[in-house]
């Protein structure tokens, strides 16, 4: 029976794919491969939960309901994020898997904790501060099972919170485990160190080189794996990505404008006292929160600043969407009632107090050198690869959206995803 492991690295673009051809494991993948040739579309925001919950679950954002990486959480610099199953209002492939019967693995899959439909389980998520214990937030999304807690316990003394190369070393290990003693039918996993290397350095560089080389040897681990396992001849292997990254020179903090029209309120130690709409960063883009969207007194007072923004080239602000054109051109609604696009070289910040406008510092992936959140057209392009027993050899095809990544998973395993809305790449199957 033919099996599939799908690895998601996360911001591998099309513009590393002749770096990628020159590496061992890499270079064993596409001499059997079909891969897109100009890199897939992503969905608006560009950013890594939206993106991952469209991959999984075959449909936009405005369907499956995540359309941020973090909850809103006025005044937190630390919010939860949308860690959970429970989060999304669609079924992903893999409970669409488990339903026609195949045995399901998720290691470090965005929006996938505590599912029900995956038999080998390890979440990304990670607790709050460094020192903490990340066994009790593991504890409420990972499989419950024994088998899959002692490989967890095998591998997360080496978790440093969202640290990398740490926490890819984690799921690495992990989803090698797996592999080798349960051997599921179907696995997906993340891997995040290639975005975190190119938010803090820059899109190319010796460093980006490094981290690329670090997933050509976890893909190397991965398919020793299934060899260790006697499944590789069975196993067909997908490698994609969920968004391209754009440099950053400038971080505007549209909350400051706010405060000053009396939108937001803060308290003697600058901190939000009480607000009536606030704006809440996707790096790239921005999404401007109302409290009481009926109120129609500060609507016009927000629309002011937001589209003075707009009208003044020197902000940095290329656009503003209302939650209108987001839900009809760009399929992404949310609790938001307009979304601002960056200018290029410009991402957004949550600051309430200090500069409008700052230079990046590394503080946060949405105020740094290199970032996304970006209108899905702009600059580099997601990958697909994939190659196996089920997969044409040397078919490039012309670019594609990721939703249509799982129907495409899917039609190879013979199962249906009803709910799914993109459409299968079937020129490259079997």
């Amino acid at each position: 029976m033919s099996k599939l492991v799908v690895l998601s690295i996360d911001s591998l673009f099309d513009e590393d794919m002749e770096f990628l051809k020159t590496l061992p494991n890499f270079k064993k993948l596409f001499a059997k491969a079909s891969y897109s040739g100009a890199g897939m579309r992503s969905v608006y925001p560009s950013f890594t939960y939206p993106a991952h919950a469209s991959i999984i679950t075959g449909t936009t954002p405005d369907r499956h309901g995540i359309f941020h990486n973090e909850k809103l959480d006025v005044g937190n610099p630390t919010p939860d994020w949308y860690w959970y199953h429970r989060d999304l209002k669609v079924e992903t492939c893999l409970d669409a898997a488990k339903r026609a019967g195949l045995t399901t693995a998720s290691v470090g899959w965005p929006c996938m904790g505590a599912c029900p439909s995956v038999d080998y389980l390890v979440p990304e998520i990670w607790p709050r501060a460094m020192g903490d214990d990340p066994h009790p937030i593991f504890e409420t999304a990972a499989s419950k099972d024994a088998a899959t807690w002692e490989i967890i316990e095998r591998h997360l003394h080496k978790l440093r919170r969202t640290k990398q190369p740490f926490m890819d070393h984690v799921m690495v290990g992990c989803a090698c485990d797996i592999l080798r003693r349960h051997r599921p039918d179907v696995m997906f996993i993340h891997l995040a160190h290639l975005d975190h290397t190119r938010h803090a350095n820059g899109i190319q560089g010796p460093m980006i080189e490094q981290a690329i080389v670090a997933n050509d040897d976890w893909l190397g681990r991965l398919m020793e794996a299934t060899m260790d396992a006697g499944t590789y001849e069975e196993t067909n292997f997908a490698v994609i990505s969920d968004h391209g990254h754009l440099p950053v020179q400038r971080v505007l903090n549209p909350n400051v404008y706010l405060v000053e029209a009396g939108l937001i309120e803060l308290d003697e130690n600058g901190k939000i006292a009480s607000w009536k709409a606030y704006c809440n960063s996707t790096s790239l883009s921005c999404q401007v929160v109302m409290k009481d969207p009926e109120d129609s007194e500060t609507r016009a007072r927000l629309e002011k600043v937001l589209y003075g923004l707009r009208n003044d080239l020197s902000s940095g602000v290329e656009s503003v969407f209302t939650k209108a054109e987001c839900a009809r051109e760009h399929q992404l609604t949310g609790d938001f009632e307009y979304v601002l696009e960056g200018r290029e070289r410009t991402s957004f910040g949550n600051a309430v107090t200090g500069a409008k406008v700052v230079t990046p510092d590394n503080s946060d992936y949405k105020f740094s050198v290199a970032s996304h959140g970006h209108l899905p057209h702009k600059g580099p392009q997601p990958v697909f690869i994939m190659a196996g027993p089920d997969v044409r050899e040397g078919v490039v095809f012309e670019r594609r959206r990721i939703i249509d990544e799982a129907p495409t998973f899917a039609a190879l395993l013979h199962f249906e995803m009803p709910q799914a809305t993109g459409r299968p790449i079937t020129e490259i199957l079997r």
